[in-house]
């Protein structure tokens, strides 16, 4: 059994209606200080953070409430945030939000005491703690609240790239399912299929363990049922629960093990042309797992047995029931309208040798992708999907 190491947050809250418990977490917390809720203009319109910050007000906190993250935030504009922040020495931060507002988050946490640039952080890395972070996700996608990872736009190299600390973990997480049921069909599709692509990289990435495997396993056991009823009903509590915890593990999974080709294939399609992160995801997932799939059945049989698609009248191959996961996962795309081409995403074909050499520099994903991807590979991908 390989070696391997867990990181995780200090305590995880699900439930719905636990965002109330937010002035309880802070208290915990011990600060007194002045308390940032972060977020973004699509969040605030629910009136969720306001909420928040009144609830903290009511319990004495000063609060400053910021709702300015843009959607896939470039390193600059995290600078200008920063900048705001310095004078108003924050003691806490809690972000209510998909992964742009947590991925934020975690960068302002340590920017807000120091005088350096997003680029300069990047650069030298986190060696410690910023300011405590409190995650609370409104989308059942990214994962952010339980990974190290922070994503941000470099915009001259066209290309977002993961920051990754292990003193990025939050502090609490509180999973309330309740905050995702005004998730429109068309965001509940690209975040769900953003969090199985974190749970199956995981699962056949050269790092995985078994502990990732397990949250994996469940994870996609979770979402191939879950998934599709969030997508057709969006009020079914029981639905967003389970995409919300599923969402949870696959952050979970990326920091005890990792993702792969998928996003390091994607990086380079939000770094260009702005696209979420989550549709340059699922374009991408089947194309990556049907070029490799020769090299993965031995996972893929055994992902298919832990999801409940193997009969256990019929005995079967392990390429057959790598097939039957294959399919699953085939139809749930469908069901989901995923678009299936990069031209439907507005990637020229003359641009695709551009992205190939992009993706082929994102080493600390590749180099945990179980096959080793040439760049006449990554070209070939791309192409399939054009």
């Amino acid at each position: 059994m390989i070696p391997f190491s867990i990181i995780s947050p200090s305590q995880l809250d699900f439930g719905s209606g636990k965002v109330a418990i937010i002035p309880d977490i802070v208290k915990a917390l011990g600060t007194s200080e002045k308390i940032l809720v972060l977020s973004d203009k699509g969040v605030a319109g629910t009136g969720v953070p306001a909420k928040t910050s009144e609830s903290l007000e009511d319990r004495g906190y000063s609060v400053l409430l910021v709702d300015t993250v843009p959607p896939e935030p470039s390193i600059y504009e995290l600078d200008e945030i920063a900048a705001s922040l310095r004078t108003e020495k924050p003691a806490v931060i809690v972000a209510i939000g998909g992964g742009s507002v947590m991925d934020s988050a975690k960068i302002l946490a340590v920017l807000a005491g120091k005088e350096w640039s997003t680029a300069e952080l990047a650069e030298r890395g986190v060696f410690r703690r910023g300011i405590p972070t409190i995650m609370i996700p409104t989308t059942a996608g990214t994962g952010s609240e339980s990974t190290p990872n922070a994503i941000v736009l470099f915009p001259e190299k066209k290309l977002k790239i993961g920051i990754v600390s292990p003193y990025f973990i939050p502090n609490r997480v509180v999973l309330d399912p309740e905050l995702t049921i005004g998730l429109p069909p068309k965001l509940t599709a690209s975040t769900g299929v953003d969090a199985f692509c974190h749970l199956l990289e995981c699962f056949i990435s050269k790092k995985a363990n078994p502990v990732s495997d397990m949250m994996a396993k469940e994870g996609m056991r979770l979402l191939l049922s879950a998934l599709p009823v969030a997508y057709h009903n969006g009020i079914d509590l029981e639905a967003r629960s389970a995409c919300l915890l599923a969402a949870y593990y696959g952050g979970a999974c990326i920091a005890a093990s990792g993702t792969t080709a998928v996003h390091a294939l994607s990086y380079p399609l939000g770094g260009t042309y702005r696209i979420p992160h989550g549709v340059s995801n699922a374009v991408l997932l089947m194309p990556v797992m049907r070029y490799q799939k020769k090299k993965i059945i031995p996972r893929l049989a055994e992902a298919a047995r832990a999801v409940g698609l193997v009969p256990k009248t019929e005995e079967l191959s392990a390429e057959e029931e790598a097939d039957l996961f294959m399919d699953s996962v085939d139809r749930l795309l469908k069901e989901l309208n995923i678009p299936t081409s990069l031209k439907a995403l507005g990637v020229p074909d003359g641009d695709l040798a551009g992205l190939t050499e992009a993706a082929y520099g994102v080493r600390r994903l590749l180099d945990n992708n179980p096959i080793d991807l040439s760049r006449q590979d990554i070209r070939a991908i791309y192409e399939s999907v054009k």
